[in-house]
């Protein structure tokens, strides 16, 4: 009797063994959704750095390189004949810049054919005793300066008496705003670092910048 008592012990130990350590456990089922809510979305560093920087404009406007802003009409002019040469085209965008000061009155003779007809008349005014000299720079070059005057009506005087010695005479409001040249090209495709060096050349107080296009049109 005593084996069978043994054997029933040994039986009993083996099944609670088996159900202790083999007993399968119950699958559970997680839906696709649930899985991809909880699971974090991540944005890798990386991933953000190497992203582009987008210019601020208007979605579907052509995007454009400027290079200015340039101080007058001749130096923007031989950087427009630079990027001629390596046949981009350049438009120049003159752009109306406010200033914080009074507006002066500049008295003038507008520019002339050439220096020889400027010398000629700025002889002619100082035989009537004017004070003049050469316009060299700018918009105004080989016109003749009269006088800059902080009132209007000063200007206006001025310029009637000499306009009474047949002269061309003109007064220009200055001082409000100044202008600056930008030269705008299209071909952004074409301007690496070495192209946009060319047609900048040795330029002071110049730059690229993206914007976009002033002209939309084909051309």
């Amino acid at each position: 009797m005593r084996w069978i008592v043994y054997s029933l012990i040994l039986i009993n130990l083996t099944l609670a063994a088996y159900f202790l350590y083999f007993r399968p456990v119950a699958a559970v089922s997680v839906s696709p959704r649930v899985a991809a809510e909880a699971a974090p979305q991540l944005t890798l560093l990386r991933e953000e750095q190497d992203a582009p920087a987008r210019p601020a404009v208007k979605p579907g406007t052509k995007l454009c390189y400027a290079l200015g802003p340039y101080e007058d009409d001749l130096s923007i002019r031989i950087a427009q004949a630079r990027a001629k040469e390596l046949s981009l085209t350049g438009i120049v965008n003159p752009v109306e810049v406010p200033l914080d000061r009074e507006a002066e009155y500049w008295v003038h003779i507008p520019p002339l054919e050439s220096r020889s007809e400027a010398m000629d008349t700025l002889r002619a005014l100082q035989k009537q005793n004017v004070d003049s000299y050469i316009i060299t720079q700018g918009d105004l070059a080989e016109g003749i300066s009269l006088g800059l005057f902080h009132k209007e009506e000063s200007a206006a005087r001025l310029a009637s008496k000499v306009g009474k010695l047949n002269f061309n005479v003109a007064i220009r409001e200055i001082g409000k705003s100044r202008t600056e040249y930008w030269l705008e090209i299209r071909e952004i495709t074409r301007l690496d670092d070495k192209t946009r060096q060319r047609v900048k050349a040795t330029d002071q107080g110049v730059d690229w910048q993206m914007i976009g296009c002033k002209h939309q049109g084909n051309r």
